[in-house]
């Protein structure tokens, strides 16, 4: 039987909205025929792959569309009254009182021109009636309410003048300081490190049972989703395909398209190399071109002959579950298998091989040391980015370097490119020493290193062709140009392009098809060494693990050892043989992948991993968060780096005296750098428990 899921407490209600962009080439429906009720007081996530139309239903609720974009029917019911077709200027009155957003970049919501105090408190004035110094007062207590240290200084300073962590918690206050009775998040920690997201969805957590607020909370990570959500539901080329409980759609999702997405996400594991990812098959569909019928089948593993001709309407399962799927009742009848690490095998773990890598006490540092004015004593100003790091790296096996912003992963990374100079130490690449600028560097150094960037739009040349950008680098390694053509066509395959995409420009790929072919590219001279710098943290979670299996293959098959730079602890424990763990230019522990997700942790290690969300109810996880910001790199602390912020924190000799290095096992690959002995970490319980 066909129906819609009804609240007696709604606070929002949409009732088959449809809403459509006018575009050079016509009218496209973005959002189409979305049901939805919020209860008042709840957490409704919304996940999906981008293009899904998530963020322009935020929209349309807040009455903020594009001047292209329209509502062509439906209703948008806030408290019981139809906002849906008000005018901009009746919203104006509602923004911030009743309605607010909180988006993914706060530096983009935040005026650089006004201090923090008076911008929050302009919402009070404006909406409340307060006056200056009442609203100064709501705002620091507000800023206090975020756990924000020195609330009166924030107040006062200017939005470049604090972290990108500190800025998104003052968006909150901005949203929460007028109590709205519905507050939407689109993604409001994409970009933070994962120990501030983990602060700031505890926040959040908080300030709605303290407030009863009601939130729409937007993402494409299901992990977060599970933390924050009392319900969510998962959209597809502009619909709801399901939505119920969190806890029954992360743990049994019914939806093959909700199914697609969980198997899709690599979980943090103390088994390395589970099997391969499984990515959802084809790509997120066109709005302007879609499918006959149910819009997921051309991706589906259950589809019937029927799929492609009928599009199926939501329906109620299980009490509280809504699934628009055809086949649903036969696959609730089903066990769902988790199956985190995928299906097919992969190559077992590597033994031991030649060294490809070695970093002896390699430091970078910029600045100078300057004389002090009318004294003998000189002041030491550099930032040391990277400071004493050693580590090596065999071939075929991958080194994954994790830790928050700031903590030298990308500057060691460039040293090793020869981007940066090495301020002192040595670099070496199968014993030749590459400690000097790439510049400096022989051709036969060049071809053996490459690196795949974050952001492959910065790297391609958007004038010149795919087939340009991949021969280039096959014939400065001394090919003729015919063998580079054909080099770059199989290449193209292997990333699973093919050649029909040689002749295209980079503006016709999606985000996804760029990265695989910056990665042909840096296959393409057969080095020994690629640097992987958060190569899939801007992709969706479908396309990420292709990547993921994508660089296990080609690695696999060519041998090429891997450095790769991430803050998602769960990509690079399923991907890396090794781990570092980075803080404040230093590495705090380093080894074998099992061992560093297993005690004895460094503490720092402990909270990394305490902070990941798991979108898994079967795994219990220990709560830790760090208190405090990372110190300037300009001025570290003295003694252990990380004392200023440590749970474990032991007492003054962490303060005073620079922590040991302690091997842990007989292999001694795996070392940590603190002050409490390893027997007493070898005590510590697991973060993760299934």
């Amino acid at each position: 039987m066909n129906e819609i899921r009804t609240v007696d407490d709604a606070i929002l209600e949409i009732k088959d909205l449809v809403v459509s962009y006018t575009t050079l080439s016509g009218e496209i429906t973005v959002v189409r025929g979305v049901n939805l009720s919020v209860e008042r007081g709840m957490t409704q996530g919304i996940v999906g792959e981008s293009g899904c139309g998530k963020s322009t239903l935020a929209f349309a609720i807040m009455g903020y569309l594009d001047r292209n974009g329209n509502i062509d029917s439906g209703e948008i019911l806030l408290d019981g009254e139809d906002i849906s077709d008000k005018p901009r200027k009746w919203m104006k009155k509602i923004w911030g009182k009743e309605l607010n957003i909180v988006y993914q970049d706060p530096s983009a919501a935040l005026n650089p021109s006004i201090k923090i105090g008076k911008q929050i408190g302009e919402v009070l004035e404006t909406h409340s009636g307060s006056s200056e110094k009442e609203a100064r007062v709501e705002t620091v207590d507000m800023l206090m309410e975020l756990q924000i240290s020195d609330p009166e200084i924030v107040a006062d300073s200017y939005p470049h003048q604090l972290s990108g962590g500190m800025r998104q918690r003052v968006c909150l206050a901005m949203a929460l300081i007028s109590r709205p009775k519905l507050m939407i998040m689109d993604e409001p920690t994409t970009n933070l490190d994962v120990t501030v997201e983990a602060k700031i969805l505890d926040i959040i957590k908080d300030l709605k049972s303290e407030f009863n607020t009601t939130i729409i909370y937007i993402t494409h990570d299901l992990g977060v989703v599970y933390e924050v959500s009392d319900r969510s539901g998962v959209m597809y080329a502009g619909q709801f395909v399901e939505e119920g409980p969190t806890e029954g759609l992360i743990g049994s999702p019914i939806h093959p398209y909700t199914r697609g997405l969980l198997r899709t996400v690599p979980e943090v594991s103390t088994e390395t190399r589970k099997g391969k990812l499984q990515p959802i098959s084809g790509s997120v569909v066109e709005l302007d071109a879609l499918p006959e019928g149910c819009k997921f089948n051309p991706r589906c593993p259950y589809r019937q002959e029927g799929c492609a001709e009928a599009e199926p309407e939501f329906q109620v399962l299980d009490g509280d579950r809504q699934v628009r799927c055809f086949e649903a009742e036969e696959i609730v009848e089903e066990e769902y298998e988790r199956k985190p690490g995928g299906g097919e095998e992969m190559s077992e773990k590597k033994g031991p091989r030649e060294k490809i890598l070695e970093a002896k006490n390699a430091k970078k540092y910029y600045g100078e040391v300057k004389s002090k004015l009318f004294s003998r004593e000189n002041v030491d100003e550099r930032v040391r980015a990277v400071d004493d790091v050693s580590f090596s790296l065999d071939e075929g096996n991958t080194l994954g370097v994790v830790g928050e912003s700031g903590c030298g992963k990308s500057t060691l990374a460039r040293t090793i490119i020869g981007l940066e100079e090495i301020t002192d130490g040595e670099i070496t690449l199968e014993d030749k020493d590459i400690s000097v600028p790439i510049e400096g560097r022989d051709q036969e150094v060049l071809r053996e290193i490459r690196i795949v960037f974050q952001d492959p739009r910065a790297t391609l040349n958007p004038k010149r062709t795919i087939k340009q950008a991949i021969v280039r680098p096959i014939k400065l390694a001394g090919a003729s140009h015919k063998e580079a053509v054909t080099r770059a066509e199989e290449l193209l395959q292997a990333v699973d392009l093919g050649p029909s995409y040689l002749d295209r420009h980079p503006d016709q790929l999606s985000g996804g098809q760029k990265q695989r072919v910056a990665i042909a590219r840096a296959f393409a001279s057969q080095p020994e060494l690629i640097l992987c710098d958060e190569p899939t943290s801007s992709l969706d979670v479908s396309i990420q693990s292709s990547i993921i299996n994508l660089l296990l293959d080609l690695q696999d098959d060519l041998n090429t050892a891997f450095m790769y730079i991430s803050h998602n602890l769960a990509v690079v424990s399923y991907i890396s043989d090794y781990m570092a763990v980075m803080y404040l230019g230093r590495l705090a522990e380093v080894g074998p992948t099992e061992d560093i997700l297993n005690p004895p942790y460094h503490p720092y290690t402990e909270a990394l991993l305490s902070s990941i969300s798991v979108p898994n109810p079967d795994v219990e996880q220990k709560r830790i968060r760090l208190s405090g910001v990372v110190p300037s790199a300009r001025n570290v602390p003295s003694g252990c780096r990380f004392h200023t912020r440590c749970p474990r924190k032991v007492g003054e000799i962490c303060e005073n005296e620079e922590p040991p290095i302690q091997v842990v096992g007989d292999d001694e690959e795996h070392a940590i750098t603190c002050h409490i002995p390893v027997e007493e970490l070898k005590e510590v319980e697991p973060v993760l428990q299934q």
